[in-house]
């Protein structure tokens, strides 16, 4: 036994990648690695660590349409997960190059200590989170890491707040955007749902982090200043619902062909939804605080131009997908302050833009931010088309109890890399000793 062997319970977590022509020959590569792996620990130890393993997996591996990523956690684990077919993450790849693009929320599963687990697992990302997180305290006062992190934190300051929830929503989305181009995530393209607009365009290099925390904070903070709104989700075609609103209500956004929501005062979004519930339309109360994307947003529209207009507002490096028009923004109109601050009161055509999505010959749509929504929306319209595909970076409407774990985030990256997407999930690996030969 060398002294450098290693011990089977070394913890030295690591994605193990196997690709394949069919299904079949992908089980049998599984298997054959699992008797490699087994054959080299029957010393009860292993001969390499287990990164230099997986980074021998991930360099041979040759982009086959079938692939599997597991998670592992140490030797002793790989031996288990590799017979464990629950552990697997196995997807067929949507196209040969798939484009990439993130959908930013414009809300989220918002809760105290909804991170706490995932700040003290992803030092990296907490890293993002926290720059942003000081940016947004030095003009608001509010510390947005320190509610994310503490699950016995007033739940009313932020979730009654839009102020603080946008703040919130943003900071979270632009650091996990950031952190996955750290991992080699290249989009080729943003769209974003009306504050995940915002998103986009940070990550895009529109704006600064520090002009765009800017915006975002003023943006809330005068949304917030108007009356107490309300908002209706309602399962209903635009065109079919239009005619039996009340003028008070306004229909916000038309998230997919047969998904709206409505908005305006609290008194006029709870008759409307009687109305609507006796003429047997499905619809729900939205977890929305003031009346977005309705004309009641109009007197905020000149005050936060006059807010916005200072920020130099720049060409994006990536394209952005408009939920105004459902298109591909213009150079111009990213530039736009007037498009901006007309952006708040807007309405919301989320289905638009998830038909030019479905224009493209193939698309894989990974959302950033907390929750599923967006995903959920997109999967509807991608039904039936293998060349599709959404996916969720912390998956989920509502989180786990005790808050999102990085073991998600882990198997999500599996999937986009099962899609057919390049992603660094083995990082970078120095080599202690002559690389082993694996099964073929």
């Amino acid at each position: 036994m060398n002294h450098d062997d290693v011990a089977l319970d070394t913890r030295t977590p690591t994605t193990l990648l196997l690709s394949a022509e069919t299904p079949a020959a992908l089980d049998q590569a599984t298997q054959d690695l699992a008797a490699w792996m087994t054959e080299t620990c029957k010393s009860g130890r292993a001969a390499w660590p287990l990164p230099e393993v997986a980074a021998v997996l991930r360099d041979s591996c040759k982009p086959h349409p079938h692939r599997r990523a597991v998670r592992v956690e140490s030797w002793q684990d790989a031996l288990v997960a590799l017979g464990d077919k629950i552990r697997y993450t196995t997807a067929a790849t949507v196209a040969d190059h798939p484009k990439l693009y993130l959908s930013l929320p414009g809300q989220g599963s918002l809760r105290p200590g909804v991170l706490t687990r995932l700040l003290a697992q992803a030092p990296d990302w907490a890293s993002h989170l926290a720059r942003l997180g000081q940016l947004a305290k030095e003009l608001s006062g509010f510390d947005c890491v320190a509610w994310l992190a503490d699950p016995h934190a007033d739940a009313d300051t932020v979730l009654k707040d839009n102020a603080k929830t946008q703040l919130v929503i943003f900071c979270v989305g632009v650091s996990l955007g950031r952190w996955l181009t750290s991992l080699g995530l290249r989009p080729d393209g943003y769209v974003g749902h009306s504050l995940g607009e915002w998103m986009g365009a940070t990550l895009a290099s529109v704006l600064s982090e520090a002009d765009a925390v800017r915006a975002v904070h003023h943006r809330g903070r005068l949304m917030q200043a108007t009356a107490p709104g309300a908002a209706l989700i309602v399962r209903q075609t635009p065109d079919a619902l239009l005619p039996q609103l009340p003028g008070d209500v306004a229909l916000a956004c038309v998230n997919a062909p047969n998904l709206c929501l409505v908005s305006g005062r609290p008194d006029a979004i709870a008759k409307c939804a009687e109305q609507l519930t006796a003429a047997r339309i499905v619809c729900r109360l939205a977890p929305i605080h003031v009346a977005v994307h309705s004309p009641i947003m109009d007197a905020v529209i000149d005050p936060f131009l006059r807010e916005i207009l200072p920020l130099e507002f720049r060409a994006p490096s990536t394209p952005i997908l408009s939920t105004v028009t459902g298109q591909w923004m213009p150079d111009e109109q990213m530039r736009d302050p007037k498009y901006w601050s007309q952006q708040l009161r807007s309405q919301v055509r989320f289905d638009k833009a998830g038909a030019t999505l479905l224009a493209e010959p193939s698309a894989v749509v990974l959302e950033v931010g907390m929750g599923s929504a967006l995903t959920s929306l997109l999967t509807t319209q991608f039904r039936g088309r293998p060349s599709h595909r959404a996916l969720a970076l912390l998956g989920r409407d509502e989180p786990p109890s005790e808050g999102y774990d990085i073991g998600r985030i882990h198997q999500t990256l599996g999937e986009l890399w099962a899609s057919g997407m390049a992603v660094d999930l083995v990082g970078q690996v120095t080599n202690t000793r002559p690389a082993p030969r694996l099964p073929g």
